[in-house]
């Protein structure tokens, strides 16, 4: 358990300094993930709210990674062709 705990604290520690870094307030990243699963949301079943990343590039610029888990895709004309996932 207490290694869990330092865990989660060593996270939230490199995410302060990483906002620091990048100059961003504190809602930017929480605003970002509510805008990335409205976006994910149009084409995807969400299983959970996607989890957004932003770093500083090691040659200048941003890195950013979102993940996020679907149970399935969205049927609609473009996606129609996609086969089903099985199970």
């Amino acid at each position: 358990m207490a290694l869990r705990a330092s865990r989660l604290m060593a996270e939230r520690l490199k995410e302060m300094l990483t906002r620091d870094k990048l100059g961003v307030k504190e809602g930017f990243v929480s605003s970002l993930c509510k805008d990335a699963a409205r976006l994910l949301e149009d084409y995807f079943e969400l299983e959970s709210p996607p989890e957004v990343r932003i770093s500083a590039g090691e040659e200048g610029g941003y890195e950013i990674s979102v993940k996020a888990l679907a149970s399935d895709v969205k049927r609609f004309e473009t996606t129609a062709d996609f086969p089903k996932p099985e199970y």
